[in-house]
């Protein structure tokens, strides 16, 4: 029985068998970066254009005869940026940078750069009060859903493709860290619990009425919706375990209650890392997919995630290293 890409994403993700394992490829962290995605289209004989899908990692949404040639399953569809946003880069000394719709600015060194690392936080060293009354963008803007259901639908109707919903932010915990920064937001969890409390509970409040409205506009046209948030290390979870199931799991499960209030769609959990532990915290709060299987990292051989855990979550993946 031949499949369509869509039908074999859905199969698949009902651990059930389709014609083929279905390929992930440019719809989310499958994708390629700006200078394989240049070095390829070269080696092919390819023009096009390079377009930026996640400016940190400097990752591309590959032109659309790649996406063919490779076999591509699924598309993704974003939410635009609130008004009065522009992304845009600018040089400053010897650095390459830009600014996020948050407030956190990203750097990348001008001569041998490949990815943008952290410069600054917005709350990095504020005060409870300084974060407590800090005015975040507004999760709400009409802006950010103009046209997002008109872009999902032209998938639908002019492909084959399963549709896949990105999100805007990191996860609870990146987001953490994004906004205060890593040093501040482990120094939180170490001794701070009240500010990590605060933290977490504005980002999570925000997630909730983004995700709701946003699914109220196309949680009926796709089949795969994107959150995360990288747990792991090459060898174990990056902060203690207690914490996590403290701190963030019960939010990223308001997260996950959000979405799937209106949607059937699968929810797909990115982690890099040694993420063994957390598996059973990820099914119990109702993901559906793990991304990417950092095979070198400990105790992530596939086949034995496989074993144990593959009637209860699909992996995604399954090959990075």
């Amino acid at each position: 029985m031949s499949y369509t890409s869509r039908e074999r994403v859905v199969t698949a993700l009902k651990h059930q068998e389709p014609d083929r394992v279905p390929i992930g490829f440019g719809a989310l962290h499958d994708s390629i970066h700006l200078f394989g995605h240049r070095k390829l289209r070269e080696y092919l004989g390819l023009s096009g254009e390079d377009i930026i899908q996640d400016p940190f990692q400097q990752i591309v949404f590959p032109i659309p005869e790649l996406l063919e040639k490779f076999q591509a399953d699924a598309r993704p569809v974003y939410a635009n940026p609130g008004a009065g946003f522009e992304m845009r880069y600018f040089d400053e000394g010897e650095f390459r940078k830009f600014k996020d719709e948050w407030g956190t600015v990203y750097r990348q060194p001008k001569k041998g750069g490949i990815w943008f690392d952290f410069e600054s936080h917005i709350w990095q060293g504020k005060t409870a009060e300084e974060i407590k009354s800090w005015k975040l963008p507004d999760p709400l803007d009409p802006v950010r859903f103009k046209d997002v259901r008109a872009k999902a639908k032209h998938i639908l109707d002019t492909t084959d493709k399963a549709v896949v919903a990105y999100s805007p932010t990191g996860g609870v915990y990146e987001h953490t860290y994004w906004l205060r920064s890593m040093e501040d937001a482990f120094m939180d969890m170490a001794g701070d619990h009240a500010v990590l409390e605060l933290i977490t509970e504005r980002i999570v409040q925000w997630m909730e009425l983004f995700w709701d409205r946003y699914m109220e506009e196309i949680g009926d046209l796709i089949q795969v919706v994107q959150i995360g948030d990288d747990l792991g290390g090459q060898d174990g979870p990056i902060f203690s375990p207690e914490i996590y199931r403290q701190y963030f799991k019960p939010r990223e499960k308001r997260v996950i209650e959000a979405i799937k209030k209106k949607t059937d769609a699968k929810i797909y959990f990115h982690s890099c890392g040694a993420i063994r532990e957390f598996i059973p915290d990820l099914i119990e709060i109702g993901v559906d997919v793990l991304n990417p299987v950092q095979v070198g990292a400990a105790h992530m051989g596939s086949d034995l995630l496989k074993k144990d855990f593959g009637d209860d979550i699909s992996f995604w993946g399954g090959g990075a290293d």
